[in-house]
């Protein structure tokens, strides 16, 4: 399904940069998502997208095949054309460290997925990992720092449609720690083998420090979207004692790095995290929080909290997207819109991506309803 009518009439991205470090509570309200699923792109733009070449995109993360790197150059040109069609205010790009990154896939196909050949979904491994001991840790192909590969940023610097920057998304430190140890690992080794965990973590970090780095000073570069989920929908994965001992440290580096550019840093956190919220603001230093859920804490609950410190970010429900009603996301964005809109600090999207499993028809009635907000307001 084609996108009848585009959000605004251009990009404006010095608007949502404004928006996002709460510069201004003028002027109308962005849209911003951590990403929207390559399936939805498509159908959405119309980009004519190799066929099979999305079961490809789990290897661009890892050490890509030359195959995978031409379905890689497919996929920043359907950023682009995505981002033409929508006219949302950048284009979203990765940049990667190539480590190792083992991950299942399913081959069941969800009810709602836009197209049936949409490629499977995939989980991290939980049981097993690549690192489980030092003899390990020391034999592990770690990347160097000229294999953190920003060609996404470079390639696309001349290609922005007009008005728009580049939005990097950066896999964070604590997602990769879990990549490479298994949950399971990951877990039994803060109690067994802490100094191990802590030196992937620094080894990660190093790496994640030059990515953002190089990437931020790149004058195309608007902002780094970056990722980390550290919690359940009930509690942190691991006790926020040792979150706020290794990581948030770590998390820091990694922002000063981005805002030594002057760009903004965002941050993609999933779960419940309000034991570590304080420490993301103060310490670390984000300037705007994304993913939402419900029944975690409404997204009105967060901006309440914490809106006059840092822009909030979506917050619409996933599940809503993929099970509801277009009115019952008109209704839904509508109160999110008079509750957090006012103040300024806000941009409209869903909590947390919108993926090949909701409904276009959906999507669709999110960005009109901004629109409609807009244009009244």
């Amino acid at each position: 399904m084609r996108i009848e009518r585009p959000f605004q009439k251009k990009s404006d991205f010095d608007h949502l940069r404004k928006v996002v470090m709460r510069e201004t509570t003028d002027g109308p309200v962005p849209l911003l998502e951590f990403a929207v699923d390559p399936e939805l792109m498509i159908e959405i733009s119309g980009y004519d997208f190799p066929a099979g070449g999305l079961e490809l995109i789990p290897e661009l993360l890892t050490n890509p095949t030359p195959e995978a790197l031409r379905v890689g150059l497919h996929l920043m040109e359907l950023s682009r054309a995505f981002t033409a069609a929508t006219r949302y205010d950048y284009v979203t790009t990765l940049p990667i460290v190539p480590i190792p990154r083992p991950i299942h896939r399913t081959a069941a196909r969800l009810e709602h997925e836009v197209k049936k050949d949409s490629r499977p979904r995939g989980w991290q491994e939980e049981h097993q990992g690549l690192i489980t001991n030092r003899e390990q840790f020391q034999a592990f192909p770690w990347p160097s720092k000229n294999m953190v590969n920003i060609l996404p940023i470079q390639f696309m610097a001349d290609r922005l449609p007009p008005g728009a920057k580049l939005m990097a998304l950066i896999v964070g430190i604590f997602e990769d720690l879990r990549a490479v140890m298994s949950f399971e690992g990951m877990a039994f080794a803060t109690i067994e083998q802490p100094d191990l965990v802590e030196d992937i973590l620094e080894r990660l970090t190093v790496l994640t420090e030059d990515l953002v780095d190089k990437t931020a000073a790149h004058p195309a570069t608007g902002a780094i979207f970056y990722a980390d989920d550290m919690a359940f929908n009930n509690r942190t994965m691991i006790s926020p004692k040792l979150l706020k001992e290794w990581v948030i440290p770590r998390h820091k580096r990694i922002a000063d790095a981005c805002h030594k550019h002057h760009k903004p840093f965002l941050f993609h956190g999933c779960g419940q995290i309000d034991a570590l919220m304080e420490d993301l603001i103060e310490v670390v230093g984000i300037d705007g929080k994304h993913s939402f859920q419900d029944n975690i804490e409404p997204v009105e609950e967060t901006y309440r909290k914490y809106g006059n410190r840092i822009s909030i970010l979506g917050g619409l429900e996933v599940d809503l997207l993929a099970r509801g009603t277009e009115a019952q996301v008109r209704k839904r964005a509508r109160q999110i819109l008079e509750a957090c809109a006012p103040g300024g600090g806000f941009c409209m999207g869903s909590g947390n991506s919108v993926t090949n499993f909701c409904k276009i028809e959906n999507y669709f009635a999110m960005i009109d309803e901004t629109r409609k907000w807009n244009e009244e307001h």
